[in-house]
């Protein structure tokens, strides 16, 4: 069983958290999905697994990619664990429509990365 620890396992999370959020949010208004009960809080439990398994990662690895927000997609996790009633729906369309297509290539890339310097 590989560890949690690993940042494969942690990038992997990411990744599939990503591509859980965008394919069931595809096509569907931002209304929609507000409207959503179950649908909204999937995404921020989706969300908050993507800012844990961030924050897991060792700072060099995350220093390959300095274009990648870090420190807010760490933040946003904090937010919606202790201010989850502060939530700004706006800041969750962003993440949706902009954050999460943006990074999604740089987690494959540090994938790639990490698959390279793996010894044989």
């Amino acid at each position: 069983m590989t560890s949690a620890k690993d940042p494969r396992v942690r990038l992997q999370h990411i990744l599939e958290n990503i591509d859980g959020i965008l394919s069931h949010t595809d096509g569907l208004t931002f209304e929609t999905i507000l409207g959503d009960f179950v649908l909204i809080r999937a995404v921020e439990r989706s969300i908050q697994i993507i800012s844990e398994a961030a924050k897991e990662l060792p700072a060099d690895l995350r220093s390959r990619e300095p274009d990648v927000p870090w420190q807010g997609i760490i933040g946003i996790g904090n937010f919606l664990r202790h201010e989850y009633y502060r939530i700004n729906h706006n800041d969750i369309r962003s993440i949706l429509v902009v954050h999460l297509p943006a990074l999604r290539p740089a987690v494959i890339r540090l994938m790639a990365r990490l698959d390279g310097e793996a010894t044989p």
